[in-house]
């Protein structure tokens, strides 16, 4: 009787931990311009692979006072000219669509 060996690989990581990248998004009355995201899709959303850590830094350039909260990270109240940084783990993998309140433009992001 013949014994079976099965040999078990070590499976690809589907992310790099320790990778973190940096961006601006850009929020006028209009709508939200990233300005340098190296995973831009051709449709305008942004696209990031699951597990990337991003440091946005969110400049307001429209003419009122906006809040932008991404999974918990917030700028808080951010008047008109000014500028915060926030820290993102896109952590989970699906689309996601974020609005500037109070009544600002979205933001949407797939994560695959």
């Amino acid at each position: 009787m013949g014994a079976a060996v099965l040999s078990a690989g070590r499976a690809a990581a589907t992310t790099q931990p320790g990778v973190l990248y940096t961006s601006t998004l850009i929020i006028t009355d209009a709508k939200i311009v990233i300005a340098d995201n190296k995973f831009a899709a051709r449709t305008g959303h942004a696209r990031y692979p699951r597990g990337s850590m991003l440091r946005y830094t969110v400049v307001n350039r429209g003419t009122h006072a906006f809040t932008l909260d991404i999974l918990g990270s917030s700028t808080g109240r951010l008047a008109p000219g000014k500028r915060n940084t926030i820290l993102v783990n896109w952590d989970r993998r699906g689309r996601f669509t974020f609005h500037v309140a109070p009544r600002g433009p979205t933001l949407r992001v797939w994560v695959f």
